[in-house]
């Protein structure tokens, strides 16, 4: 899998190898597509998020609280589009 997906590191690759035929939670904009060019369905962080909080599972502090955990812990960046959409209720 490393020959056909050389920009992709590692844990991408695992994470692909591993979820086959299933579902897989991948951030890196080239995994995803490789992922779903592998029949994977891919969903990452914000597409989650948006679910959880469509489903009402989470509420507005909880979102916020994983937001600012993200940032400050991993360093993610979520677009402001994105953020707007998920903390507004």
């Amino acid at each position: 899998m490393q020959k056909k997906y050389p920009r992709l590191g590692s844990g991408e690759l695992s994470v692909i190898f591993c979820a086959k035929d299933k579902i897989a939670f991948i951030e890196d904009r080239e995994a995803e597509k490789a992922g779903r060019d592998e029949g994977l369905k891919v969903y990452n962080i914000p597409e989650v998020l948006l679910a959880g909080k469509m489903k009402g599972i989470f509420e507005k502090t909880e979102i916020m609280q994983i937001i600012s955990e993200l940032r400050e812990k991993d360093g993610y960046v979520f677009r402001k589009v994105i953020e707007k959409e998920l903390t507004s209720f």
